[in-house]
């Protein structure tokens, strides 16, 4: 997937303590792969992203790793921290906007 992710980084007294963007190249049922343009310090994260509906979505996960991923980019891996069923539906739906926001891009380029 290519999906845009915002999210914040929260400390164990559950403050936030940064703020960031990436974008989902790879996601499963446990978890997301995030490239980033910053590394990733926090060991905790709530991501939030849109789903092909317009709604707002969100999950806390827990980062595994962040680590130089290419020039200028850092790549984040984070475990989902939901129930099971809050993790594939949180996956379901980023698998979604990523299908009608390329189905949309196909239909503008060739109209």
């Amino acid at each position: 997937t290519c999906n845009l992710i915002s999210f914040v980084g929260i400390n164990s007294d559950g403050k936030i303590v940064e703020q960031n963007m990436g974008r989902a190249l790879n996601i499963s049922q446990g978890g997301i792969f995030l490239e980033t343009i910053d590394m990733v310090f926090s060991e905790s994260v709530s991501m939030m992203s849109v789903d092909s509906g317009s709604n707002l979505i969100e999950i806390n996960g827990e980062v595994i790793y962040s680590t130089v991923y290419g020039k200028g980019r850092f790549g984040t891996g984070v475990r989902f921290q939901g129930t099971h069923a809050q993790n594939v539906q949180f996956a379901m739906k980023l698998i979604k906007a990523y299908h009608a926001n390329k189905y949309q891009s196909v239909s503008a380029a060739h109209p």
